[in-house]
């Protein structure tokens, strides 16, 4: 309940933006302003934090350390297995250069968020942790930019195909969650990042200069998997 209150709470902030005239660019956002702090170091949170990092590493099998690499790649194409074969780059243009844009927007609001709380990677925390690949070393951990991504694609991709929010929504679960299977991220980036990804879609979904872009993409992407046109909308 804490979670949802919280959430609505941000959605309210984020609306009220639009209604006194902002954009969604990152001087606007402001996920500093949004988001909860992350645990403080030392914490019973923090420790806790680090305990779930250490379990996944422990857990992970090759299958999965081979699906949480492949997710490194930020593009709208990795949901391509819950939205079928028709969902390839080359027959889509307009939906990748739609979502190449909200990548752009994504990582410019949370640069900024990072640069807020400078949290430090989970192996620069313990040299027990054993990441499956290397980030640069001052890209910081909080909020995941990755989870980010694909909270936001997955508001987006969920209004443009309602017929398939279940499995996107699950598939954006599975994606945020193989951060923490790398080991470069907490759980608690992660959750950060579901938070920042469901303010800024929301955000878009209603921003008018993104309209015409968000319904060329829709319109394309519901051609190729061969769904009927969805009602026309106000932003």
């Amino acid at each position: 309940m804490k979670r949802l209150a919280f959430l609505t709470l941000m959605l309210l902030i984020a609306q009220s933006a639009l209604a006194d005239g902002g954009s969604p660019n990152h001087a606007d956002i402001e996920l500093s302003n949004l988001l909860p702090p992350p645990p403080a170091a030392g914490s019973a949170a923090d420790r806790e934090d680090l305990r779930a990092v250490l379990a996944a590493q422990r857990s992970r099998t090759a299958a999965e350390q081979l699906a949480a690499k492949a997710d490194v790649e930020r593009s709208v194409f990795r949901f391509a297995d819950v939205l079928g074969p028709s969902m390839q780059p080359a027959t889509l243009p307009r939906t990748a250069a739609f979502f190449e844009r909200v990548a752009d927007l994504d990582k410019a609001e949370v640069k900024d968020a990072k640069l807020y709380w400078r949290r430090a990677r989970p192996s620069v925390m313990s040299d027990q942790v054993h990441p499956l690949s290397k980030e640069k070393p001052d890209d910081w951990s909080y909020p995941s930019g990755h989870a980010t991504f694909g909270y936001t694609t997955a508001i987006l991709l969920a209004n443009m195909l309602p017929e398939k929010r279940a499995e996107i929504f699950a598939r954006a679960d599975l994606y945020a969650q193989h951060r923490v299977v790398m080991g470069v991220h907490f759980p608690s980036d992660v959750e950060a990042g579901r938070l920042a990804g469901t303010v800024i879609g929301a955000q878009l979904l209603h921003q008018a200069d993104w309209q015409a872009d968000y319904q060329a993409a829709c319109a394309e992407l519901r051609t190729a998997l061969h769904l009927p046109v969805l009602p026309a909308t106000t932003p």
